[in-house]
């Protein structure tokens, strides 16, 4: 059909859907989809196994989270498994900073203590569970990891953003919830108009129209004779410029409803006390004697008969070898790229195509809790254009006298920031969030970062993402060995622990199907 036609053409709803998701974004197609029951849940499955092997011996590199779940469904099914650890704590890239942890950067080693109060923490890691991770959520509840609701939208919390673009309100401390109504009001009456006016091209029914527009204007705030928007709250307020609006990106936090993540405003959790409470509890279900900790691998070797692994005591300096079955690579991917291991190279290859994030995260403690005395935030994020990431306020320990906030988390624009001191990050950090929070300044006590690129044993945060091709490669069980960090599983979402726990599942059938053979 020629541009500009207006030969109504009969579409179903999944057109419809796909204009309604180019005006409105997600969360409107998500809510059309809720209100025509075509919406349905899904959940990853642990694998199915079944059998007694008669090689047995199982060794796992690595503490983290995919090696944990690989460890304990391993043991469960009967595999006598020994976890082998570097570091002096499990969890890997899953690590809350307390008072006394110590942190030695690599290449400068500048040295961090942390010295926050009894009781406070920040996790420079994984901070966060969306109800969508059940594989996560599932093993709380099975080793007795007691979790709490984790506050991601605070409807009260600050949209900041500078630069000439964003018209009459750059540079100005604007609460989300004002933003967000001036939002999906102009989206809303667009909508309405183009409904009413069949500008869609959609021979929809007069019922779908009809309760359509009726949840529009309600949702919207429009008037229910002109389907006009107009700001609301106070009488005097002007709504804030649409394209201004659109230039900020605000979209991706109207999102109502959760497509894949479920970070929204869906039901979020925390573990009670860090979140390092998790790998802790599958640590204790495994047992802490099947775990050796501060010993790190030389080498990998395996044949016909079995693998060896050379390790070596950090603090003794004793090296020693042992012996299994079969062995599973859960570290880091820049640890497996030039660890000795005889894998083949299209296997190496491909881990050292691996990328991983410039993560960054830095806790910054406080004098008071001026975030809820002062601007009545719980919870939540500064949405903003500084070079800050997210700056985000404490879920837990509300109307307590001191906090921890969140006042870096962040991966791009952490870059330039990589190679300088705590001190130079910090003011970086500071000058920045001061301009939003003037008391981030006069009411520091203590600070903690972690460059992830700058810790040892992770070399960089999480895996970006992998081709599928490469995935296949780099999950293969080569013999009896297999590489089960969170950067194979299965579908992409290796940047959170739900892809860990994934990993760990699919590590657990290679080896089980490889032993079962014999």
């Amino acid at each position: 059909m020629a541009s500009g036609s207006t030969t109504n053409v009969a579409l179903t709803r999944r057109r419809f859907l796909e204009q309604l998701g180019l005006v409105g974004g997600t969360s409107l197609v998500m809510t059309a989809m809720s209100s025509w029951d075509l919406m349905a849940g899904q959940a990853q499955g642990r694998p199915q196994l079944s059998g007694k092997p008669t090689k047995n011996k199982v060794i796992v590199l690595g503490a983290g989270v995919s090696g944990l779940v690989t460890a304990y469904e391993l043991g469960k099914l009967g595999y006598d498994v020994r976890v082998i650890e570097a570091r002096e704590r499990v969890g890997g890239l899953n690590w809350t900073a307390r008072k006394g942890t110590e942190h030695v950067e690599l290449e400068s080693g500048e040295k961090q203590v942390c010295n926050f109060d009894e009781g406070l923490y920040v996790n420079c890691g994984p901070w966060r569970l969306p109800f969508t991770h059940t594989g996560v959520l599932g093993y709380c509840r099975e080793v007795g990891v007691p979790v709490e609701m984790f506050i991601n939208e605070a409807e009260n919390s600050y949209f900041f953003y500078e630069g000439e673009q964003y018209g009459s309100f750059s540079g100005k401390k604007l609460r989300l919830r004002e933003v967000k109504a001036d939002m999906l009001g102009h989206i809303n009456e667009l909508l309405v108009k183009a409904v009413d006016q069949n500008k869609l091209d959609q021979p929809m029914t007069n019922e779908d129209k009809d309760r359509f527009i009726r949840f529009m204007v309600s949702e919207g705030y429009l008037d229910p004779t002109t389907k006009m928007y107009k700001a609301i709250g106070d009488s005097s307020r002007q709504a804030y410029d649409t394209n201004a609006l659109l230039k900020a990106g605000i979209g991706n936090r109207l999102r109502a409803v959760p497509l894949t993540d479920g970070t929204t405003a869906a039901p979020i959790f925390q573990p009670i006390g860090g979140m390092d409470q998790f790998p802790k509890g599958l640590a204790r279900a495994i047992g802490a004697q099947k775990i050796t900790m501060g010993t790190e691998v030389i080498s990998v070797r395996q044949d016909e008969n079995g693998v060896k692994v050379a390790i070596h005591d950090v603090k003794s300096g004793k090296k020693s070898e042992l012996t299994a079955d079969y062995v599973a690579l859960c570290l880091p991917m820049p640890i497996i790229a030039k660890l000795d291991v005889n894998l083949s190279p299209e296997t190496i290859a491909a881990a050292k195509a691996v990328a991983t994030s410039n993560s960054a995260k830095m806790g910054l403690q406080m004098k008071r809790r001026w975030w809820e005395e002062d601007e009545q935030i719980f919870g939540g994020h500064l949405y903003s254009n500084l070079p800050l990431g997210e700056f985000s306020y404490p879920s837990t320990g509300y109307f307590s006298k001191k906090g921890v906030v969140l006042g870096l988390y962040a991966n791009g624009p952490v870059g330039t920031l990589l190679d300088q001191t705590h001190a130079q990050r910090l003011e970086h950090v500071l000058s920045n969030a001061s301009k939003v929070h003037p008391q981030v300044r006069t009411e520091l006590e203590s600070s903690f970062g972690v460059w992830w690129k700058k810790v040892k044993y992770s070399e960089g945060g999480y895996a970006t993402g992998s081709a599928s091709a490469r995935r296949a490669q780099l999950s293969k069980m080569e013999n009896r060995l297999v590489i089960g960090s969170a950067a194979v599983c299965p579908y992409s979402e290796p940047d959170w622990q739900e892809g860990a726990v994934a990993a760990g599942w699919q590590t657990v059938k290679s080896i089980h199907e490889r032993a079962m053979k014999g």
